[in-house]
């Protein structure tokens, strides 16, 4: 039968790619994020944010982060894994699209967007997706048989799974899932399993159906007639596009302790108090799966871009 041998967290997105000299101009973009309402941000703002945004302490944070992701991708490479069950969510969803709870991708392949390594600009978040132009793709492998047997083994265990053959000519994977390539080592042809998770209201999982939905994870893989060894990947979170530290502070006690009690009770409304920190989610039901083994912190940088306390809660751990 097939073994979870290995399980790795990371959060993603724009503030891993971008220095820490630039964090600010990140900041200024979040005045301008529909989302959430900035000048409430910055009227209520923990005293002392001035000193949270030096550029001495951006530089630390920054080499922090750097040094974090080094260690994840030793880590992973260490690990060698068959496959990957990478747990996120789509982040930008077509009108037409289906926005199911829980959902596999179960392609034999699907095209990822190739870096280009220019900096990340803060006020393409807010652009219509059409007017952008095209990125440059590569196809890379998925596992078609693992995804259907999620699938049936989810269902038969009371969760009902959406699933997502492929996608519109020109579309890459959404950055969510891709990140697993730049822990993987490079040219790596390890497939990978995009298991998405919803995290926008009203169709968002309770934390406490996540921790069962990582039992029931476990026990669907552990169940597959197969050799192979699987890996779980947490992409996204923790708090942000407003840093929220003692909901992290929780989150991440839950993770190393292996609290799993107290992981299902967070609140859909702390959970929800950003855009991007439902993503916590990802990590409770990677921590559920994972158990009885519990999450080593690699680091935590609250990586601060504005006096209104937006940010991220950059988060990475392993577990195994």
């Amino acid at each position: 039968m097939a073994t979870i041998t290995y399980g790795v967290g990371s959060s993603h997105g724009p503030t891993n790619r971008t220095p820490p000299e630039e964090w600010t101009r990140l900041g200024a973009g979040d005045k301008n994020d529909p989302r959430f309402d900035f000048e409430a941000h910055l009227a209520k703002v923990r005293p002392g944010m001035e000193a949270e945004l030096t550029l001495e302490k951006r530089q630390e944070r920054g080499a922090a982060l750097l040094a974090a992701l080094a260690k994840l991708r030793e880590s992973v490479a260490a690990a060698n894994v068959d496959v990957m069950v990478v747990v996120s969510n789509a982040h930008r969803i077509w009108p037409d699209d289906s926005q199911a709870v829980f959902g596999v991708m179960r392609s034999e392949a699907f095209a990822v967007t190739v870096p280009n390594n220019e900096p990340f600009d803060p006020d393409a978040r807010f652009q219509d997706r059409g007017n952008r132009p095209k990125p440059q793709t590569t196809d890379k492998a998925g596992h078609p048989e693992l995804a259907n047997h999620l699938i049936s083994g989810l269902i038969e265990r009371g969760f009902d799974i959406a699933c997502k053959d492929g996608l519109r000519e020109g579309e890459a994977i959404d950055e969510a899932f891709g990140f697993v390539y730049d822990l993987l080592p490079e040219g790596s042809t390890t497939p990978i399993v995009p298991f998405m998770l919803s995290r926008y209201l009203p169709y968002q999982a309770s934390a406490a159906r996540c921790v069962a939905l990582g039992k029931a994870l476990r026990e669907t893989i552990e169940s597959w007639d197969s050799s192979l060894r699987v890996g779980l990947m947490a992409s996204g979170g923790l708090s942000h596009q407003v840093i929220d530290e003692k909901l992290d502070a929780r989150v991440v006690a839950g993770l190393t302790s292996g609290d799993l009690a107290d992981l299902a009770e967070l609140p859909r409304e702390q959970l929800n108090g950003a855009p991007g920190t439902p993503e916590i989610l990802n990590w409770v039901t990677v921590a559920a799966a994972m158990a009885p083994t519990n999450m080593t912190l690699v680091d935590y940088v609250p990586a601060f871009r504005s006096l209104a306390g937006t940010g991220h809660g950059l988060t990475y751990g392993t577990w195994g």
